[in-house]
């Protein structure tokens, strides 16, 4: 009986070594971030199953990251639905411009894991029910701060409330995003209080 116990344990290596190799299939990011990417994902698994794609663009208008369902996918079913993240390569400042990936790890983490409490917030939706979300997010401010609300509280919910308060604060105190941007994320997204008022529920 020991004997087999080594074959046991190396089948059980392989085996465990498979399922994350198929997990990992289900996701596509650039090299650049890729360690910040997996340590939020590890957050999150629910989310497993579930293919979603990060990208890079050049820029987005007055944003670092966003999370969307693929409209290849959008009338599929929950479960086959796709998702993709889109990342902003460059961050514009006041003086300067940098991109994402020098921003440190753990803000990126934090930045991550907000981007994904809102497809936790998706993955359960119908397609008629995520579009009527993407007409009252296009209409609607008191929705947006409803809807960041919560991706953030699904994000604390999942153990990483500490990565969103330390990127809240590092965009609203250490970094040197426009004033502009800092008086959005102020207005529309939980403060790093109230993220810390979650832990505490």
């Amino acid at each position: 009986m020991a004997k087999g116990l080594p074959f046991l344990f190396t089948f059980f290596i392989l085996l465990i070594g498979e399922l994350q190799a198929q997990k990992a299939a289900y996701k596509t990011y650039p090299n650049e971030v890729q360690e910040s990417i997996l340590h939020a994902l590890s957050f999150f698994p629910e989310l497993d199953d579930y293919s979603i794609e990060f990208k890079f663009r050049k820029s987005l208008k007055n944003r670092v990251m966003q999370a969307q369902p693929k409209i290849k996918t959008f009338f599929r079913s929950k479960e086959k639905r796709h998702y993709k993240i889109t990342m902003s390569k460059n961050l514009v400042m006041k003086d300067t411009t940098m991109t994402l990936d020098q921003l440190p790890l753990e803000i990126l983490v934090g930045w991550f894991a907000h981007e994904l409490g809102h497809i936790m917030d998706y993955k359960d939706r119908s397609a008629g029910n995520l579009l009527g979300f993407a007409i009252k997010y296009l209409t609607s401010k008191p929705f947006i701060k409803h809807s960041e609300l919560r991706a953030d509280a699904l994000a604390a919910d999942n153990g990483c409330a500490k990565h969103l308060i330390r990127t809240k604060k590092f965009i609203l105190f250490d970094s040197r995003f426009s004033k502009e941007y800092k008086a959005k994320i102020k207005e529309l997204y939980p403060s790093p209080e109230e993220i810390t008022a979650m832990l505490q529920k």
